[in-house]
């Protein structure tokens, strides 16, 4: 399936519909609406550039430092939404990140789809951007949880270090307590998944001319995979920013 220049216009065609809506009510969106648009379709554009290199390449080198590139991205606007330093954090928070983009996607394309290339630019790189967008939000979560508690109950922490525990064990309750709260509506979601929301990934499979039970055993399976991922992007993340976060004495240093 491909798409014509004629195609492209008349989708393009359908903007006037909202339009048509911010007009007749006054809304006063237009300039929103076009700069929206107009930044959806130069970066999905440069996007585009760039994927098409690193296909027509398939250097395994160049996939790899794209995930890498992605990973970092993706760190900065998990810091953005959390509310940490973005320059004390970034590092844990990409490895984190990079981590479960690799591990899990080596394992999902060697084993689960039998490829004998797993970091093959054709699948690699479209499943490994899937995983890091599904890690956004819930890391966000786990670690504004995480580090607010800390900040906000440090006598429990403190509580704990004079009672002999070390600092890994007096952090565990916070770990725990940021997974907990940040994994829960993650799995709520998961279980509403065609309740809550179409699953778009399979619709788009079966436009693609997927057969309908392939479609629906890899959108089951990449939800698995990008849980497993979310996972351990939190449990590395967490573990790797503690030296960042606290300084010789176990105090939390500011995060903010």
């Amino acid at each position: 399936m491909a798409i014509t220049i004629g195609g492209m216009i008349f989708g393009l065609v359908l903007l006037l519909i909202p339009l048509f809506v911010i007009y007749q009510f006054n809304l006063g969106l237009m300039r929103q609406l076009a700069v929206s648009v107009g930044k959806m379709i130069v970066y999905v554009g440069l996007l585009g550039v760039f994927v098409n290199v690193l296909m027509k390449w398939n250097s395994v080198t160049l996939n790899i430092l794209w995930v890498l590139l992605v990973a970092v991205l993706a760190s900065a606007s998990v810091l953005t939404r959390a509310k940490l330093s973005v320059a004390r954090f970034i590092i844990p928070t990409s490895i984190g990140l990079f981590t479960a983009a690799i591990v899990v996607g080596v394992y999902f394309v060697f084993l689960v789809l039998n490829s004998q290339s797993p970091l093959s630019a054709q699948i690699f790189l479209p499943l490994t951007g899937l995983l890091l967008g599904s890690m956004l939000e819930v890391n966000a979560k786990a670690l504004h949880i995480y580090y607010i508690g800390i900040r906000n109950h440090h006598q429990l922490y403190d509580y704990l270090l004079g009672n002999g525990a070390t600092h890994g064990e007096a952090v565990n309750y916070f770990i725990r307590r940021a997974l907990q709260r940040s994994l829960t509506p993650c799995l709520a979601q998961m279980g509403l998944l065609v309740v809550a929301h179409a699953p778009v990934m399979m619709w788009m499979l079966l436009l693609a001319g997927v057969d309908t039970w392939t479609a629906v055993g890899l959108e089951v399976l990449v939800h698995v995979a990008a849980l497993a991922g979310v996972c351990i992007s939190m449990v590395v993340t967490l573990f790797v920013a503690r030296k960042y976060a606290f300084d010789g004495y176990g105090r939390l240093k500011n995060v903010a």
